[in-house]
């Protein structure tokens, strides 16, 4: 009788630790062209549909040739490229719900119960995300309009801090290192092997590197970070994220028509303009729908931001 007890005992109290340790939802899928995996902390990878959720601490790999785009449930969003690997390091949020009709009795407070108790109980809102590996674009959600510090996204070499900002990252590739538009940025002898490539293209970030020197990036604006913590800016959009993009409509099946790049450009305008999404040949689908993804979420702040002197940086 008594090891009954104690087992019931036992299990009773196994159950609220089994509640807590439950994974927090952090995103969803809601779009996948190609292939996808994702992995929680310790686990094995396992493939991604739309509609997928992805949680906090997963690690989100893109194939060959793939995009896939994750909302968050701050409505913030993240556009993966091809041969990418992301993880959301901490996410938390959580949404305060409508006041109960009924009037509270003096013995029962008013309460405002959240959508997500796991923001409040871990800590806070907050948006750690870091790319390992290939390239994305991402634009800000709510948690970053309430608080800037609540929002980083990290590199191997730097970390972004970011303004109501739609910008782009790409961890140095082959095509990046033998870009002619980003070894004419750098100095004799500089390699950017082991570099990444941030841009903005509305708002503003702060690039700091691994040795605290930083750059300011306004709309427009590229620059490269070194693996020794070095930065440059570079002149434009780099040649080769032009043509990776360009390249999508290789490997993108059923291609109908062009692309459509941020808040619905078709994308050859975007190109001449100096910032690309999604190069022609992708399905119009996909193109708009990121479109309308990027264009509904890019607007965090409503006010007007201005570049402050970089730091740390040559031209």
């Amino acid at each position: 009788m008594r090891a009954i007890r104690v087992a019931s005992f036992l299990f009773a109290a196994a159950v609220p630790v089994a509640a807590m340790a439950q994974p927090v939802p952090a995103g969803t899928i809601t779009l996948l062209n190609g292939q996808a995996s994702a992995a929680a902390s310790g686990s094995t990878s396992h493939a991604l549909a739309k509609g997928d959720t992805v949680y906090d601490g997963d690690t989100v790999e893109t194939g060959a040739g793939s995009y896939t785009l994750i909302k968050f449930t701050d409505d913030g969003t993240v556009l993966l490229r091809p041969n990418s690997r992301f993880q959301v390091e901490r996410y938390r949020y959580g949404v305060a719900a409508p006041a109960p009709a009924a009037a509270p009795t003096p013995a029962a407070p008013q309460t405002r119960p959240l959508a997500n108790p796991a923001a409040v109980a871990g800590g806070g809102q907050s948006a750690f995300f870091r790319l390992l590996k290939g390239g994305l674009r991402a634009v800000s959600g709510l948690i970053a309009h309430a608080d800037y510090a609540n929002y980083r996204m990290s590199t191997p070499v730097a970390t972004m801090g970011i303004r109501g900002t739609d910008y782009e990252i790409v961890v140095c590739d082959e095509a990046c290192q033998t870009d002619p538009s980003v070894l004419k940025a750098l100095p004799p002898g500089e390699s950017p092997a082991g570099a990444v490539v941030s841009g903005v293209n509305s708002g503003e970030i702060t690039v700091t590197s691994i040795t605290g020197s930083s750059v300011t990036l306004d709309a427009g604006q590229y620059a490269i970070t070194l693996a020794d913590g070095s930065q440059y800016l570079l002149g434009g959009l780099p040649a080769f994220l032009a043509a990776q993009s360009a390249a999508a409509s290789t490997v993108t099946s059923g291609a109908a028509g062009a692309g459509v790049a941020a808040g619905g450009v078709p994308a050859a305008s975007a190109v001449a303009g100096g910032s690309l999404l999604v190069g022609a040949g992708v399905t119009a689908g996909v193109g708009a729908l990121i479109g309308v993804v990027v264009g509904t979420s890019s607007n965090n702040t409503g006010s007007t931001t201005t570049a402050t002197t970089s730091t740390g940086a040559s031209h």
